[in-house]
């Protein structure tokens, strides 16, 4: 089977990189996999095949008529059996294509999100249903994904759900102990994932653990603002700014904590990758977190928006026995081996696409 996979463009988020990890896979099973970006970036995705990068400038997202016939023409000439479309734009892009140019390749469309906080008015709403019922298959990536759309779309085609995978690390490496209790955040600086209300968390907490730290990884458009924030809290010397790292567990201490005080999520890979690696996990009951975070059994989950009760939470943790943490970071484990490892995902997606093509 031969699978384009169109992703927004090259960039260290949640979605491009499981399409990667998720094409990679596919590709070891024996199918062959395009990559293809629709938009200018510069992160060098992890992705061994072949790669077709648009390079299309986002400003023309809304009418792009040479990109949409260069992608029909890239349909012509490889003959792929089925296109997925991973999240954001590019759902509005293959429909576009197709109806303007007129292949007949089926479309999957991969829901990594809550679509309901994005639909703001009558008109952006009706604009997505006519999207949606041009694809031929919906894969959510949580129940509370899928849930969440059937709440504002009705869907009569095939739409299942199945969760992000990751690669359990063979290789064991040394992992080092910070000497000071350390939060630690992965994830884009956007709106999504709240970085003004840990920074508030975080200062609260200064107070009873003076000697506190915050690492965090990643890049966006809010960096700057939650840079100045830090500035004028005067926590400059213990927030770290760690960017973007292709490996960001290798870097964290073992007694790290995963903080997630997100306020919309599909179901963030950073989860279970910490799972994986045994650090222990706070964050907020959005999305599909509360089907992998459970709560006193593979970490703590909070009510959305109860701050009080994450820095609680986080509290409860900095003072726990080595005894009860490992009772935790290993039922935690032993959860993700048992449901998420990448090589169970990639066959329900094979699946998937099998159900579609027939």
């Amino acid at each position: 089977m031969k699978i384009f996979q169109v992703i927004q463009k090259p960039q260290a988020r949640g979605v491009e990189l499981f399409t990667c990890l998720l094409s990679e896979k596919l590709k070891e099973i024996g199918h062959e996999v395009i990559l293809i970006s629709l938009f200018e970036g510069n992160f060098e995705l992890p992705f061994s095949g072949e790669q077709i990068q648009l390079k299309r400038s986002i400003k023309n997202r809304l009418w792009d008529l040479k990109a949409w016939r260069e992608f029909a023409e890239l349909i012509k000439t490889e003959k792929p059996d089925l296109i997925q479309a991973n999240a954001a734009d590019t759902l509005k892009f293959t429909v576009f294509s197709k109806k303007v140019f007129g292949w007949k390749t089926p479309i999957i469309f991969r829901n990594a999100s809550q679509i309901s906080q994005y639909i703001q008015s009558a008109l952006i709403k009706n604009f997505n249903k006519y999207l949606y019922k041009q694809v031929d298959g919906i894969l959510s990536v949580s129940q509370s994904s899928k849930s969440d759309f059937n709440s504002i779309f009705h869907f009569n085609k095939a739409h299942e759900v199945i969760p992000i995978g990751i690669e359990i690390p063979n290789k064991q490496f040394e992992k080092k102990t910070s000497e000071t209790p350390l939060l630690v955040h992965i994830g884009g600086f956007t709106f999504e994932k709240n970085h003004q209300e840990l920074i508030s968390i975080f200062s609260n907490l200064k107070s009873k653990f003076p000697d506190l730290n915050l690492w965090l990884f990643g890049d966006g458009p809010l960096k700057q603002e939650i840079q100045k924030s830090i500035m004028d809290l005067g926590l400059n010397n213990t927030v770290l700014f760690k960017g973007v790292v292709e490996n960001p567990f290798e870097q964290i201490p073992q007694n790290a904590i995963l903080v997630l005080p997100s306020i919309i999520e599909g179901l963030p890979s950073v989860i279970l990758e910490a799972f994986a690696h045994k650090i222990l996990v706070i964050a907020y009951a959005v999305g599909g977190i509360s089907e992998v975070v459970i709560d006193g059994e593979t970490g703590w989950l909070i009510d959305p928006g109860n701050s009080k009760k994450f820095e609680e939470a986080i509290i409860e943790v900095i003072n726990l026995s080595p005894k009860a943490i490992d009772k935790i970071t290993t039922s935690a484990k032993e959860f993700v081996l048992k449901n998420y490892q990448l090589h169970q995902i990639a066959k329900k997606f094979e699946s998937f696409y099998f159900q579609i093509i027939k």
